[in-house]
């Protein structure tokens, strides 16, 4: 079961959030498994920072949809993680995972995980989000389009083959 809003934004606030993220340089992102750490294995994209105002515009948008998604999903979400922003390049990918760790529930209260496209398939290929919900959903990027499924589903993001795929995760606890 994921929750789905295809014009969560309109091409140009994903357009000013990805000029916000050209101003920036990304960093490896990493992965938690005991820590936090880089493993182009498990994962090939980039953390991006952005300017504060960016961030705080982006944690709003999402923060106005979080009584919809409670709603939809049944369950009471109190607060947000804060908004991270990722750029896969060609090749990047995320290996099959979970957005919650076991035992470090406290650590990690995340309950719904937010992903916002910000580039649609034409701005490159592949690039998928992959979910096992049990079978595999395949979700082509789709620029201003938002969706949330529960923290523990498997998923992936499938290689990047051409061009950029631009996306803004977040939790919802």
């Amino acid at each position: 079961m994921m929750f789905v809003l295809r014009e969560f934004w309109k091409p140009a606030a994903c357009s000013r959030v990805r000029t916000a993220m050209d101003r920036s340089h990304g960093m490896a992102a990493e992965i938690y498994s005991d820590g936090y750490r880089v493993d182009e294995n498990a994962r090939r994209a980039f953390d991006v920072d952005v300017d504060p105002d960016t961030v705080e515009e982006v944690q709003r948008d999402i923060d106005a949809v979080r009584l919809q998604v409670a709603q939809f999903f049944g369950i009471t979400l109190l607060g947000e993680e804060g908004p991270g922003f990722l750029r896969y390049e060609y090749g990047g990918f995320y290996r099959l995972h979970c957005d919650i760790a076991a035992g470090l529930d406290d650590s990690f209260p995340r309950r719904i995980s937010i992903v916002v496209f910000l580039t649609s398939a034409g701005c490159g290929e592949g690039g998928s989000l992959r979910l096992y919900t049990p079978e595999a959903l395949d979700i082509a990027p789709r620029a201003g389009m938002l969706v949330a499924f529960r923290s523990n589903i498997p998923h992936e993001v499938l290689p990047v083959t051409a061009g950029v795929r631009d996306t803004i995760v977040d939790w919802f606890y």
